[in-house]
């Protein structure tokens, strides 16, 4: 039907304990062939509020949809920031 599951995923490790073991349900989706999207913000679990530390993933099923997909929100998110702070993603990358 062309529908895609969103999955937010802002206290990814807060459930279990275990960051890898709270993302079995997205794993689990995509080894399906579920075409997903998945936002994950960083701020909350690593205290970086107002850091703007976060992503969004999309899962395709081929290289052109994904190049539509990323012009696509790349007409969205540049409104809204043009080159937001790095530290935040910088601490983020450090710890993980």
């Amino acid at each position: 039907r062309g529908l895609r599951v969103l999955f937010d995923s802002a206290y990814q490790g807060f459930a279990s304990g275990d960051p890898e073991r709270d993302a079995a349900a997205v794993r689990l989706f995509v080894s399906r062939g579920h075409r997903i999207l998945l936002a994950q913000s960083f701020a909350k679990n690593m205290g970086l509020y107002g850091e703007r530390v976060g992503a969004l993933s999309v899962v395709c099923d081929h290289e052109a949809e994904a190049k539509a997909v990323e012009s696509q929100l790349k007409l969205v998110i540049r409104p809204m920031y043009s080159s937001p702070p790095l530290h935040g993603a910088r601490i983020v990358a450090k710890v993980l």
